[in-house]
């Protein structure tokens, strides 16, 4: 919310409105962190429980002066230390003091976030919530966020969830029992998976930043099947005070206060300290002498699971050096899967040290990993070998439709008012599955998807729950280690509704270099990127740019596969896209969406990086490297992510457009992360539609939901893929277009419809003419 500038009376900080001061996240220091890295060899300082200075990530501030920086670290590695100041005597913060001078800006946050809880409440009471509850880590965001809801609402109106992952440190656990000492009055409840986190290890593979089921089968999904057993319903909606900040990251930044359905279709968010700083909760903390979980004092920037594939190496120094027993059985179970990887233990343990384990695709190195679906699909049919059956087709069928049995292994389903006709042939728990490619309509296409998926469950579900909780009307029931649908099932499909249709099978199947590619020739570009200026010399020369001498030989030759990749030539000639991008210009940033956008089907390696790199997540590039598998050569990956890196960084295409955005260190790139296109243009949007119905077969009309449904497999990239367009700015530009080009597109959005369709006699060759109009 605010920005702060030092203040060296205090040694703490003081608020300000000025757009001046500073913004980075702020944490307080505390004895023991400067203990556990060793700054006693260097500072005299008391063992005091007052924050004795102040820490901006990894740089320590005291009295305003930059006094040192940790660097580096790792599961098994101790940060370095760079002393700007030695031999200092440090003092603790004056607390009281700091509290005092910022009151009146503190006065009018709190009461504006009290004022949201309140407000929010009513509203929803008013709409006859089932249950109102506060989602309890034991962090510093949810102690705030509960003092704030115990001062706004009467006590008997909510209750607290606290998420028990079984993958807690042991602080977290004594800060939950410090604030139940605290208010005794309030309703404490502990939710947690009847799986154990080392068990649900074993079956589904340790999670990974591409893998993340933890987070579905121990926070998510236990805490609304607790607030069934609480309230005894099995449909309920809730409303959940969460401790949601902006801050925290570039994605969180875009959520709204209150949400409906945001996570769960049964559950509102509402986010009351959303637009709160570190600098303030700490404020807040201190002012009410709250808790403050213990690891905190060690350094920790969020409290979290003891290990977890989205923390920071920072985090698991101090992990392994203050809650080792807690963390090791389940770098145990990495070692058990990974072990046959490395030639020697230094090479295993650097590959934990730097995290590698974090990105695995699927279940290539895993133990129980391997694929029990097997498809085989031609123009007629669609053959589904299951090698293994952990739960009932006849149960998962039922969410798609009704089910008819014909007799002799063939069975009729109900879908969108078509029928579907498939056989099954039984034998030893394994199950040989055949059923008719429909015609390519959008209906055929949701249903194979579906059908597909549901034998995936059958294959691979561990009853975990997830999808229990994600039946909106309760229908859908696990008990005993059986799935039961029970026959008020409306199909809407949301227990089949996700990748390969169960987290197990996502996280399990064996992948070639992620989602299923194959990277072949993921290195042709001799390790150089695509350039602007490179461009500008084609567009200037056009057919003479190959003896021109204005590149080296293995620039010329990286640059041809680029320029053929984009469409931009025909037997290295200058053809009518490169016409159309010389009228327009290359300044024109338009262009370059539309270059990525040709690239992008044409490219494995960025085909791959579209399809797999998340968007707003920063990605180190040794990680990019590790994520592309172990099928292909470690420098193979490497010049192939160096190509990446440089398009990045010559082109408008990273940081203009956000595809990839570099983090610099010195003249290195340390870091890419993929933002959304923050306001894309109209006409690119169209340009990309045509240019997914002509890499269809000619496609030409599909439904919203189709284009924003990145889990079916096809030949087309939607361009809310490629820049990261949400469904509703998607359909604002969408119908922008069919107001201001007729000709092209039309759209319908009207109750349960949200159909576009394109005209057959145009292309994307003539979208591109409108740019010059």
């Amino acid at each position: 919310m605010y920005n702060y500038e030092w203040d060296i009376e205090t040694g703490g900080y003081m608020l300000t409105t000025k757009v001046s001061g500073v913004t980075k996240e702020l944490r307080p220091v505390f004895y023991e962190e400067l203990d556990l890295l060793g700054f006693s060899k260097y500072w005299s300082y008391p063992k005091s429980e007052k924050p004795l200075l102040w820490a901006e990530t990894r740089r320590y501030i005291y009295k305003g002066r930059l006094v040192a920086e940790a660097q580096g670290g790792g599961l098994y590695t101790k940060p370095t230390l760079k002393i700007h100041e030695d031999k200092l005597n440090l003092e603790p913060v004056d607390i009281d003091i700091m509290i005092e001078k910022n009151k009146a800006l503190m006065t009018g946050l709190v009461q504006n976030s009290v004022g949201i809880i309140y407000k929010t409440f009513n509203e929803y009471k008013n709409k006859n919530i089932d249950v109102v509850y506060v989602a309890f880590s034991g962090g510093k965001d949810s102690i705030v966020l509960l003092d704030l809801v115990q001062r706004a609402l009467p006590h008997n109106e909510f209750k607290i969830v606290f998420g028990d992952t079984s993958m807690e440190i042991s602080d977290t656990y004594k800060a939950v029992e410090r604030a139940k000492e605290r208010w005794t009055d309030l309703e404490f409840y502990t939710a947690k998976s009847h799986l154990d986190a080392k068990e649900s290890w074993e079956l589904f593979g340790p999670p990974s930043r591409t893998q993340r089921w933890c987070c579905s089968v121990h926070k998510s999904a236990p805490s609304l099947l607790k607030l069934r057993e609480v309230t005894g319903k099995n449909r309920l909606s809730a409303l959940v005070f969460d401790g949601v900040r902006a801050e925290e990251s570039s994605a969180r930044a875009t959520y709204s206060v209150v949400s409906e359905g945001h996570k769960h279709t049964t559950q509102s968010n509402c986010s009351p300290i959303l637009s709160w700083g570190t600098n303030e909760l700490f404020l807040y903390i201190f002012e009410k002498n709250l808790l403050l979980n213990d690891a905190y004092r060690y350094g920790v920037v969020r409290v979290g699971c003891a290990i977890c594939p989205m923390s920071s190496q920072w985090w698991e120094y101090i992990a392994n050096k203050i809650y080792k027993e807690e963390i090791i059985s389940f770098i145990n179970i990495v070692k058990e899967n990974v072990q046959s990887k490395f030639k020697c233990e230094k090479e295993l343990l650097t590959y934990l040290d730097t995290g590698g384990w974090k990105g695995r695709m699927g279940g290539r190195d895993l133990k129980n990993g391997g694929s029990r679906v097997i498809e085989q699909s031609s123009e007629d049919y669609l053959i589904l070998n299951v090698s293994e059956q952990n739960s009932n087709w006849q149960e998962w069928i039922k969410p798609i439709g009704e089910v008819t049995v014909l007799g002799n292994n063939k069975y009729s389903i109900e879908h969108s008012n078509n029928n579907y006709i498939f056989n099954i042939e039984e034998k030893d728990k394994k199950l040989l599955v055949r059923i008719r490619n429909g015609n390519r309509t959008k209906e055929s296409i949701r249903f194979m998807y579906l059908f597909k998926n549901a034998f995936y469950k059958t294959a691979y579900c561990v009853n975990c729950r997830v999808c229990e909780v994600e039946c909106p009307f309760g229908i859908l029931q696990m008990t005993n280690n059986e799935v039961h649908i029970g026959k008020g099932c409306v199909h809407c499909e949301s227990c089949l509704d996700k990748q390969k249709g169960c987290l197990v099978a996502k996280s399990l199947s064996i992948t070639m270099g992620g989602n299923n590619m194959n990277l072949k020739g993921i290195n042709r570009y001799q390790h150089f990127g695509f350039r602007k200026v490179w461009l500008s010399y084609f567009i200037e020369e056009k057919n003479d740019f190959w003896k021109c001498g204005k590149l080296g030989k293995y620039q010329f030759d990286s640059f041809k596969v680029w320029l053929k990749e984009a469409e931009l030539t025909e037997n290295n000639m200058f053809n009518n896209l490169a016409v159309r991008v010389e009228d327009v210009g290359i300044d024109n940033n338009n262009i370059w969406a539309v270059i990525i956008n040709n690239i992008a089907y044409n490219s494995t390696i960025v085909k791959w990086y579209i399809q797999n790199i998340e968007f707003n997540l920063s990605y180190n590039t040794s990680t990019i490297v590790t994520l592309l598998g172990d099928d292909l050569s470690i420098s193979t990956r490497e010049n192939a992510v160096t190509s990446l890196k440089e398009t990045f960084r010559y082109s408008p295409i990273g940081t203009e457009l956000g595809v990839g955005v570099c983090e610099l260190k010195g003249n290195s790139v340390v870091s890419i992360t993929r933002r959304p296109w923050a306001n894309p243009e109209p006409l690119v949007i169209l340009y990309s539609l045509y240019k997914f119905a002509e890499k269809s077969d000619g496609y030409y009309s599909f439904t919203l939901s189709y284009l924003c449904d990145e889990t079916i497999e096809r030949a087309g990239i939607s361009p809310t893929q490629i820049f990261g367009i949400n469904r509703e700015t998607m359909k604002d530009k969408l119908q922008s277009l069919a107001t201001d080009y007729k000709d092209f597109i039309s759209v319908s959005f009207s109750k349960d419809l949200d159909n576009i369709d394109l005209k057959k006699d145009k292309t994307s060759l003539n979208v591109l003419e409108l740019f010059l109009t």
